[in-house]
């Protein structure tokens, strides 16, 4: 990172440099001297982009501050190729050449370390929460029921009515901090607070219009609280849920709570959450310390405003976010001895895994190893004497519940389902259960390696990937939201398709070749496929690419596409390719896969789930089978 910010100030020190040579290579100032820097910028970071790793550690906030250099790309590949090439001569020197192409070179790898996707969410729950001191719940326990096991549960500050009946999560948003100007940015210079117990000034992406305010509450929110309630559920109290004033002792001291809530208490509601617009990267904290039996019922959360641009992936951000709160944490599953820890390596590197026997049973499904000890949580780099609250991205990059929630996907899936059930609070519809082709069916090869190796790629080709620094094509993502190149997501040696701040499907400033872009766009994987680019010559250009957006419709079990230069839709089975070239004069020659269903299907463009809702679907209580 130290290397990445050098790089970044040699950039701006030398970047009127970069200026004066754009403007004696064109006869015709203005607009020519945009194209020349923005398209030879474009081609120093396709040069450098392949020796880093730039989107690893990306994380929503941080997005903003680097928009300017997302725009950069928004301009043809190489200024030989656009339409204003006649006014472009070259009247510099040989040395002066060499000297801007070194910069060029200088500034490509600076964006290289900082291009992150718009759409990569760094979870920070863990970071924050190792600084937090929490105060216990106040305790109540039930009295015993008929026909239930020998453990009881205890719920913070209310009993459970014991004529209390399982029914859907109720879970509640207070938004006292939306309402308040003095808590938000309204323009940029203020000071307003991170929620973390400090103020930061505003900038331009921190501010909270009234757009940006009912996108939240209206859709977001609610959609993301949607997939919760539509897969947990719990024995709801009759009574109103009283917040502890405790919570004064924790980080949700930060927020706003209402007084009531604290005395008369929080009608209809089985768990609060406190939200607020800090200026300040997302992230979500646990308002009371862990303890066995006692479910989860208060938290906050703070979000990114600059995250609602991608509607369709705040939904799932903020969905991994409640999770935690709702009891999917490292102290939680600790507190109900889900959790054991297993070497990993000669140097007694530990990793922890959830051997809870609802979780292990749908990972053994999944994986399909029937030796699998449990479901692998993260492991930190430098860390290790700590475990984590998410699973292991080598495992299960795609689901919900990963380290990083990427592009578009996060699907809410069987095994994380079973963790919740596992806790002994939730009852868990499976029927609701989202499908992750992200290590389905591997085998215990794959689970018993339990570390990343260079030969992945050969065993495993649609997880992981090979650096070729030769080839210059961009491919799908797994969650086939985005279009990336092979990268590791930190020293681990995992190496897969990392999403690029313009590779997105779904954002119209995108420029991907042979791509159509839409809200309702995916990529799919090209076989052979080239795409012809325009250009001032008689013949087009021929470039070969890995993957494509398209548009993709759902119907029943069937998938249909659309791509560039054709308005018609095609039918696209599972299996199948099809041959654009037919079609499109956009298309040289080549085909485009067909994907799987779930792939394309299981998550709608808006983030909700795409599965028709079972309420009466396969119910799991596992407390009888708890350790």
């Amino acid at each position: 990172m130290r290397f990445c910010i050098l790089l970044v100030y040699g950039l701006f020190f030398f970047f009127p440099t970069l200026i004066f040579c754009a403007n004696t290579h064109t006869t015709t100032p203005g607009e020519d001297q945009k194209l020349f820097v923005t398209a030879v910028i474009r081609d120093a970071f396709t040069l450098c982009v392949p020796f880093s790793t730039p989107v690893a550690t990306a994380s929503l906030w941080a997005i903003p501050h680097h928009r300017g250099f997302t725009a950069l790309f928004q301009a043809p590949q190489t200024f030989f190729l656009t339409k204003r090439t006649k006014t472009l001569t070259m009247r510099r020197p040989l040395f002066t050449t060499i000297i801007t192409l070194f910069l060029l070179q200088l500034l490509g790898c600076s964006i290289g370390c900082l291009a992150l996707s718009p759409t990569a969410h760094h979870c920070m729950y863990d970071e924050i929460m190792k600084k937090a001191s929490l105060p216990k719940p106040t305790m109540v326990q039930e009295l015993p029921r008929k026909g239930r096991g020998t453990w009881q549960t205890y719920t913070a500050s209310t009993e459970e009515d014991d004529a209390g009946v399982w029914a859907p999560i109720r879970i509640m948003v207070s938004e006292k901090d939306l309402n308040d100007p003095s808590k938000y940015c309204t323009n940029i210079g203020e000071n307003r607070p991170t929620f973390l117990g400090f103020d930061k000034e505003c900038q331009l992406h921190d501010i909270l219009t009234s757009r940006a305010r009912a996108e939240l509450l209206q859709n977001v929110i609610p959609a993301a609280i949607k997939l919760h309630s539509d897969r947990l559920s719990v024995r709801q109290n009759s009574s109103p849920l009283i917040v502890p004033r405790s919570i004064k002792e924790s980080h949700c001291k930060h927020f706003t709570v209402p007084e009531e809530h604290y005395t008369t208490g929080v009608k209809d509601a089985d768990a609060v959450i406190y939200v607020a617009a800090g200026t300040h990267f997302p992230f979500a904290v646990s308002c009371l310390a862990a303890e066995k039996d006692v479910r989860p019922t208060v938290g906050a959360m703070s979000f990114s405003i600059s995250g609602l641009h991608h509607s369709w992936f705040a939904v799932r951000v903020i969905a991994h976010e409640l999770a935690h709160v709702l009891g999917f944490n490292y102290e939680q599953m600790r507190a109900q001895n889900m959790l054991s820890s297993v070497s990993i390596s000669s140097f007694q590197q530990k990793k922890g895994i959830v051997t809870s026997v609802l979780t292990k049973q749908k990972a053994v499904e999944h994986y399909n190893c029937e030796s699998l000890e449990g479901m692998p949580m993260r492991d930190e780099q430098g860390d290790n004497l700590r475990m984590h609250s998410h699973w292991d991205q080598r495992y299960a990059k795609d689901d919900l519940m990963s380290t990083m929630v990427t592009s578009g996907a996060g699907f809410y899936t069987a095994v994380t389902m079973a963790a919740f059930a596992d806790m002994g609070f939730f009852k868990v519809n499976f029927s609701m259960a989202e499908k992750m082709n992200w290590g389905k069916g591997v085998g215990c090869s794959f689970v018993n390696q339990k570390q990343c190796t260079p030969d992945d790629y050969k065993n495993y080709p649609e997880m992981f990937c090979h650096r070729n620094t030769s080839d210059t094509r961009r491919y799908c993502t797994s969650d086939r939201v985005q279009l990336g190149i092979c990268s590791s997501f930190s020293d681990d040696q995992c190496l897969f398709i990392q999403p690029l701040g313009f590779g997105s499907c779904r954002d119209t400033s995108s420029i991907l070749h042979g791509s159509r872009i839409g809200t309702s766009s995916w990529c799919l994987d090209g076989e052979s496929l080239k795409v012809n680019e325009e250009v001032l010559e008689t013949e087009p250009q021929v470039i070969s690419v890995g993957g494509v957006c398209v548009e993709v419709f759902c119907g029943r079990k069937e998938v249909s596409v659309r791509y560039l230069g054709d308005d018609d839709w095609h039918e696209c089975p599972e299996g199948g390719k099809i041959s654009p070239a037919n079609t499109s004069v956009d298309f040289a020659e080549g085909y485009i896969k067909c994907p799987r269903y779930e792939e394309v299907c299981t998550i709608t463009p808006s983030g909700r789930s795409g599965l028709p809702f079972q309420k009466n679907g396969p119910i799991h209580d596992d407390s009888s089978n708890r350790k």
